[in-house]
């Protein structure tokens, strides 16, 4: 009988070492001390903070064509080949906000996941504004992701799960084989997304 309760008690200190090592990986990366200061010095941002105030995005150049514009736009010559580009170049125009280079932020976003440590942990991936971005729908505009390269790997619970992202912002801009992103992040703390209590 004593064999058995030493048992279970064995048995109930390694799960819960698994389920604290688990939940650790959305913690701090650093030191957990410090978690509720580090939050509350972090200014929160949301997407939309990401662009410039006085930017407007410019309307799809091919939606005022006519098929016979498009048609020519396409026929492969040199000299519509570089108007394509022109074209292209301009509507995919991603200003950043240079005033948020070097500043602590926190940022809800879902993960999508740029390469593996294993089947669960990640070191590079991007925060995008909603699920799928650049893998299950076409990439978002460059100031609408975030490229993060974390020294420690992370547990990755699913693209389907948003986090609450805190780091230094970085208005770098990486070409990943996903998508180029006009900003980085040096991850200091990812957790599961709560909604703030005051909304």
């Amino acid at each position: 009988m004593l064999n058995r309760k030493i048992f279970a008690a064995i048995a109930v200190f390694i799960g819960l070492s698994v389920a604290l090592s688990a939940q650790a990986a959305w913690w701090s990366i650093f030191s957990n001390d410090d978690e509720n200061q580090n939050v509350e010095q972090a200014t929160e941002i949301q997407w939309n903070d990401l662009i410039p105030d006085d930017f407007v995005q410019p309307e799809n150049p091919y939606m005022s064509m006519s098929s016979e514009e498009i048609d020519k736009l396409l026929d492969g010559s040199e000299e519509s080949n570089a108007r394509r580009a022109q074209l292209e170049a301009e509507f995919n125009y991603a200003p950043v906000v240079p005033e948020l280079d070097g500043k602590r932020v926190r940022i809800p976003a879902y993960i999508t996941p740029l390469e593996f440590e294993s089947d669960s942990l990640i070191k590079e991936f991007l925060l995008v504004p909603y699920v799928g971005a650049c893998i299950h729908t076409p990439p978002p505009p460059s100031n609408q992701i975030v490229h993060v390269e974390s020294q420690e790997a992370i547990k990755f619970s699913g693209m389907y799960e948003p986090v609450w992202a805190t780091g230094v912002i970085r208005t770098d801009s990486v070409q990943s084989e996903l998508a180029v992103s006009g900003y980085s992040l040096e991850v200091e703390r990812l957790e599961p997304y709560r909604a703030p209590q005051n909304q």
